[in-house]
């Protein structure tokens, strides 16, 4: 890729994902025009940093103007604030979002926007395909809110793809986890072990997840951005699944915990609107056989890079 194609506009950069992804294209010779309200924590020539909300649309513009791509990043991937802040996660996710959509057909910009596994709900299978129904709780179960958010601005884009010739990827994420990361399960248990505090489950603690290193998930990224591939949706997760009774173990063995496991914790049972997933596990075919992408990273050896990490 030429110089002059090397500028990317990147919401929600200092996010987990999004600072992640930011060093990896500077490190790559590439231009970041990055947007985010945490404070600065990116130092490079070529970052150019903007401390502003995603809701200031003529600076947003202006980005998508002068860049040659566009990452829309920016979001509230934390389930508590499901429950405590419905609204705010809705809002942030889809106004933003359409506008940024709309903005990207106008300079007709590439557009790679990050979804979720939440998009799947409850789905009772083995193995979810991009191609496969939802299944959802209530609207009355404010758990769903982001799952519905994201799934709406996915409809959005794929109609813009129809209608305006838009390009794009969608990427849905399965429990990523590394250094930085905040809000979710991983941290939480692996911050606990460490001060010998309980580590509490909701449920019977036999709900399963898939956990991947942020290193492969970065990879992933930069096997389908290298790729002239267009219009696609990939599920990016490790395939390998694993209960969350299971997870806190191995978080106490690796740290040398003296924390209990307290299982049908309250936790978040005690907000109004909570709902559990009891399974969660991509299929991965897609992307496998698209990029001959695979992960690198186990869990036990992404577990213990992300422990030392949080040591330091």
């Amino acid at each position: 890729m030429r110089e002059n194609k090397k500028k990317v506009f990147i919401t929600g950069a200092l996010g987990f994902v999004g600072t992640h992804w930011c060093n990896f294209l500077l490190d790559k010779g590439y231009t970041v025009f990055a947007i985010d309200l945490k404070k600065q924590n990116i130092f490079h020539k070529n970052f150019i940093y903007y401390r502003r909300t995603v809701f200031d649309y003529k600076l947003i513009d202006r980005l998508i103007k002068k860049s040659n791509i566009v990452f829309h990043f920016a979001g509230i991937a934390e389930p508590l604030k499901y429950l405590t802040n419905t609204s705010q996660v809705i809002n942030l996710t889809v106004k933003p979002s359409l506008h940024i959509v709309d903005q990207c057909c106008k300079y007709n910009k590439k557009l790679f926007f990050t979804s979720t596994s939440e998009i799947y709900g409850n789905l009772n299978k083995k193995k979810f395909k991009e191609s496969d129904s939802r299944l959802l709780g209530p609207t009355t179960f404010s758990r769903w809110c982001y799952s519905t958010a994201k799934s709406l601005v996915e409809h959005y884009i794929i109609a813009k793809g129809n209608e305006n010739k838009l390009d794009y990827i969608i990427f849905r994420l399965f429990n990523i986890y590394g250094p930085s990361l905040k809000g979710r399960v991983v941290d939480n248990f692996v911050n606990k072990a460490l001060k010998n505090q309980n580590l509490k489950i909701n449920g019977n603690g036999k709900q399963t997840r898939c956990f991947l290193y942020i290193n492969d998930c970065m990879s992933a990224f930069f096997k389908v951005f290298n790729k002239k591939i267009s219009k696609e949706i990939f599920n990016i997760g490790q395939d390998k699944e694993i209960s969350i009774h299971n997870v806190a173990k191995k978080i106490l063995k690796l740290t040398s915990s003296k924390s209990k496991i307290v299982l049908n914790s309250n936790n978040l049972k005690k907000y109004k609107g909570y709902q559990d997933i009891i399974k969660r596990v991509p299929d991965v075919t897609k992307l496998r056989k698209m990029t001959n992408w695979k992960p690198k990273i186990d869990l036990d050896k992404g577990l213990k890079l992300f422990i030392e990490d949080i040591k330091k």
